[in-house]
């Protein structure tokens, strides 16, 4: 099980709030955007995973980091958190719930943090801990939906946080907010849940202004629900016979449904052009799709190849060209019977 779900850890300073205002405020400040694969933790700092995933995920790895799920309206369900405190001082730890969205293929908090209504929906029996040094905590976070909530998926973090303010004079305050967080995609409606697909629709071969060669995917969600995407490449037939590979793509990329996006893997400096045979895999969770294509990778720095499309038709024509044939071949021993029928009618 992946050690920390979504966690970055997100250090903000507000400056020039008045003292009392500070104390009265203790809502964190808006983080960083939060990145699928979460950044080693420094020494000294609090950690946060999803300690358990629906019955019918524990398949999906998407699911085993983020709380990603299905629920009906009047429905609740619970799941299992674990907060770690690897500093060597005990640390006061809140628990909350922002509500985040998805702009610009990235998982970002909301400009308001209760623009939807997970706030209201989640609730954590311990919404406060301490956490002596070197300890984990396990908190159970209950979501609730009522009867009343309307269908479509929302988005939301919880959060863990770490606050401390420093008193510079009777004015002025300098407050740091230490927070990590698990990404939430709760879908809500009656019947099952909503389709998540997805399709690769081109690779085009490049080079970065740095010089390195990269392929960049264009991928289109066909789906209903938001995805994450996660990729590999490889490389084969190059020249000389050469192979490379796996090289992992840019992480950090989130699909709305009917969106597209470009997922980008950049590669080893050192590689010759080409041509190669390219293998891209994609996933998100437990879908995946993967697509092979001759590439060449462009001599010139910040410059693109030509883009290599797949078409979704070739099996359906494929599949008409075998029916024609099918129909022809029958026309045929048909045709064949029955002039065979007329010749024995005619000599007898």
């Amino acid at each position: 099980m992946p050690v920390a779900a979504l966690a970055i850890l997100a250090t903000s300073v507000v400056i020039g709030a008045p003292a009392h205002a500070a104390d009265r405020d203790r809502s964190p400040s808006p983080s960083p955007t939060l990145t699928q694969s979460p950044p080693p933790r420094a020494s000294g700092s609090i950690g946060i995973r999803l300690a358990e995933a629906s019955v019918d995920r524990r398949d999906d790895p998407r699911a085993q980091v983020y709380i990603v799920d299905h629920v009906k309206p009047g429905t609740w369900m619970t799941r299992r958190i674990e907060v770690n405190n690897s500093s060597d001082t005990p640390h006061r730890i809140a628990l909350g719930v922002a509500a985040s969205e998805i702009k610009n293929h990235e998982f970002v908090p909301a400009p308001e943090p209760d623009a939807n209504e997970l706030p209201e929906w989640i609730t954590f029996d311990e919404p406060t801990i301490v956490a002596a040094p070197q300890s984990t905590t396990t908190v159970l976070a209950t979501i609730a939906v009522p009867p009343s909530a309307t269908r479509g998926e929302r988005y939301g973090t919880i959060w863990a946080t770490v606050g401390a303010a420093e008193r510079r004079d009777s004015t002025m305050t300098v407050r740091k907010v230490n927070q990590v967080g698990i990404r939430v995609y709760l879908d809500v409606g009656r019947g099952g849940e909503p389709p998540s697909d997805f399709r690769i629709e081109n690779l085009v071969p490049g080079r970065t202004e740095q010089g390195d060669p990269v392929v960049r995917a264009r991928v289109r969600n066909t789906g209903e629900r938001a995805l994450d995407l996660t990729g590999k490449l490889w490389l084969s037939d190059g020249p000389g016979g050469l192979a490379a590979g796996p090289f992992a793509a840019r992480l950090g990329t989130t699909l709305l449904p009917g969106d597209t996006a470009h997922l980008e893997v950049v590669l080893d400096r050192e590689l010759p052009n080409g041509p190669w045979q390219a293998r891209l895999r994609v996933e998100s969770g437990r879908i995946h799709r993967e697509v092979t294509a001759e590439i060449t990778f462009p001599e010139q720095h910040g410059s693109w190849g030509l883009p290599t499309t797949f078409s979704e038709q070739l099996p359906m024509i494929i599949m008409i060209s075998g029916a024609v044939a099918t129909v022809a071949g029958v026309v045929m021993v048909v045709a064949y019977r029955r002039a065979r029928r007329r010749r024995y009618q005619f000599v007898h």
